[in-house]
């Protein structure tokens, strides 16, 4: 590649972060404004009144949450694309996703059996645990040395979660009907996010950032083949189980507070990609965060707006955005690094 070459891709690069940056701020604002209760933004800059109360205990935290846990998805699936060599890797081949919601429906099932009052964060402690126990049999299953038999293994066990989610269902609507609300939460909302929430994500999310973030380098040797990546120094199977294990954090603490949102980490690094004509994860990962931020803030606030008065699941909209963004994808055939 030419100093040419170079300096148009560094600058399509830095000019689409900077337009995702201005992007993400315009949508951050937006989701704090609209709602059921429209807030002007004069009482965002300057909160006052019942509008400063809606806007520090409801919108603030919502819309925070929203940064973060996007940025967490498509740096997940940004990871494992990379990792995999695979365009259709996410953070759910992992079964990562079925295994924070069956963690969730057990934890309501304890606070039903043993009649423990509702304590906030029993669900999402066993949501996570769920999550992790997931990735981890993926680690154990499909070994360190074959990325096939990792998707392999990461596929059979989200179909088992997935089973044991819809048996989880059936016994939790029988124990009690009123249930069902909680049920369809976990297809999708923010509505249970507060800044106790907030700290607890973006403290353990930051670290698996940071490191996912630094290995840019390393994922693009295993990009390109693993003789490469050894041939560099790096082994290929360790390298792989850390960013899976690292991925697996990622998704395992967004979906526990949130309940299933696809779509964001598998369309957003191959939107990235295409954007700036560039396979390199040093800049595709950031700027799959900035996208990812965004996308999740516009089907927050699009979530509460669609119906009157209803909040619609928050994956109905994100499949909605990317289901049409693949299609295009294909149809152009021009999904880079993949």
């Amino acid at each position: 590649m030419t100093v040419l070459n170079i300096g148009v891709v560094l600058n399509k690069a830095f000019v689409f972060g900077a337009a995702l940056a201005i992007l993400l701020v315009v949508l951050f604002f937006l989701d704090i404004s609209l709602g059921s209760v429209y807030v002007p933004l004069s009482d965002i800059l300057k909160p006052r009144g019942i509008y400063g109360e809606i806007i520090r205990i409801i919108r603030l935290p919502q819309a925070v949450g929203a940064v973060i846990i996007g940025a967490d998805l498509a740096v997940a699936g940004a990871t494992m694309q990379a990792v995999f060599r695979n365009p259709l890797a996410d953070p759910y081949i992992t079964g990562t996703a079925s295994g924070a919601v069956l963690g969730v429906l057990l934890g309501m099932v304890m606070l039903f059996l043993f009649h423990i009052k509702a304590v906030i964060y029993i669900e999402p402690a066993f949501g996570f645990a769920g999550a992790m126990l997931a990735t981890l049999m993926v680690i154990i299953a499909g070994g360190k040395n074959d990325k096939m038999s990792i998707i392999l293994a990461g596929i059979s066990v989200s179909v088992l979660f997935s089973a044991l989610v819809m048996i989880m269902d059936s016994y939790v609507l029988t124990i009690s009907p009123s249930f069902i609300s909680v049920i369809y939460a976990l297809f999708g909302t923010l509505s249970g996010l507060n800044w106790n929430v907030d700290t607890i994500i973006a403290t353990i999310s930051i670290p698996a950032l940071a490191y996912v973030a630094l290995s840019g380098k390393r994922l693009n040797l295993i990009m390109m083949s693993d003789e490469i990546a050894q041939s560099s120094g790096i082994s290929p199977g360790h390298e792989r189980l850390r960013a899976l294990a690292a991925s697996g954090v990622l998704t395992a603490v967004s979906l526990s507070f949130t309940g299933i949102i696809g779509f964001v980490g598998l369309i957003t690094p191959h939107m990235v990609r295409l954007s700036i004509g560039d396979a390199d994860n040093r800049k595709v990962i950031p700027l799959a965060a900035l996208l990812g931020a965004s996308v999740l803030s516009f089907s927050n606030f699009a979530s509460k707006m669609l119906i009157h008065d209803v909040a619609v699941p928050i994956t109905a909209i994100t499949s909605l955005i990317g289901a049409p963004v693949m299609i295009y994808l294909i149809r152009k055939g021009r999904s880079i690094g993949n």
